[in-house]
């Protein structure tokens, strides 16, 4: 094996993070997703504590699933971004270079925001859904991205 192959087998690992730990260790399902779904729940209501939102019970069972399954699907873009640097165009590691991790992060917040601000939140007032989608964006953007897997 010359050294080139090994780094692309290296690099392979290295997209598929948290993707290939949750496929060869199907258990860590257990831990990531009530995790994402325990952080997404207090960010939610230590939102509407904060901002002072009304009917916080409604609007809590109104709003999770969708800022919970968002947040997932735009993470996923993010590890997209990670696959197309990484494995296509065959530029650096996960994890290690802030300037393809970065990118990555902020391409998942990024569409945390629109999803949020133009699904989950649509119908609260406008200060309100773009706050929460504000909030939402920056505290569960994905930054363990930051972790590297070599």
């Amino acid at each position: 094996m010359t050294p080139h192959q090994h780094t692309k087998e290296t690099r392979l690992y290295n997209v598929y993070f948290p993707i290939w730990l949750l496929l060869s260790f199907p258990l860590a399902w257990i831990l990531v997703l009530p995790a994402n779904f325990l952080i997404d729940s207090l960010v939610l209501l230590l939102s509407l504590l904060i901002l002072k939102i009304q009917n916080k019970k409604e609007r809590y069972k109104k709003y999770i699933l969708s800022i919970f399954g968002f947040g997932l699907l735009a993470d996923s873009f993010g590890l997209a971004y990670f696959w197309m640097t990484v494995r296509v165009m065959g530029i650096g590691r996960t994890g290690e270079e802030p300037y393809i991790t970065i990118p990555a992060i902020l391409i998942a917040a990024i569409f945390i925001f629109l999803f949020n601000y133009f699904i989950t939140f649509r119908k609260e007032e406008k200060k309100h859904r773009l706050t929460l989608s504000l909030v939402f964006a920056i505290v569960t953007a994905p930054y363990t991205f930051f972790i590297s897997t070599t």
